[in-house]
């Protein structure tokens, strides 16, 4: 009889259900990340916490004072954005609306974050998660 080639070998099997495996616990733990849901807002003004607000569905503006004037900052419909900022380039105007937990708003001339905290009653524990 004639050789048939093997396209797999021991090793390879083995190799590709370890892969599998750790590939399918990572999807198992991503898909349970997103049961966080956004709670509060967060606004630093030179890295110290200044404002701590929770989303809420109706409609407010409120005034950040920062370093070279003020930002003013809307809250709608469980999102947050930065309406109008005195930096040059508007880049923390331009990132629009976030609405996410872990999502951020930037403003380096102004010193500012906006951060978006979220409340997951399964992991209490974990005070960060990096994504």
């Amino acid at each position: 009889m004639k050789n048939k080639k093997k396209y797999f070998r021991k090793g390879d099997i083995v190799v590709y259900t370890i892969l599998i495996i750790i590939f399918g616990v990572f999807t198992a733990i991503t898909l349970n990340m997103k049961d966080e849901k956004a709670s509060n807002v967060e606004i630093y003004v030179s890295g110290k916490l200044q404002y701590l607000y929770p989303l809420t569905v109706e409609e407010k503006n409120i005034f950040v004072d920062t370093e070279i004037g003020g930002v003013n900052v809307k809250f709608k419909d469980m999102m947050v954005r930065v309406t109008s900022s005195n930096s040059p380039l508007q880049i923390c105007v331009k990132q629009g609306w976030i609405k996410n937990p872990g999502e951020t708003i930037i403003g380096i001339p102004d010193k500012l974050i906006i951060k978006i905290t979220g409340s997951n009653n399964k992991n209490k524990n974990i005070d960060y998660i990096i994504r």
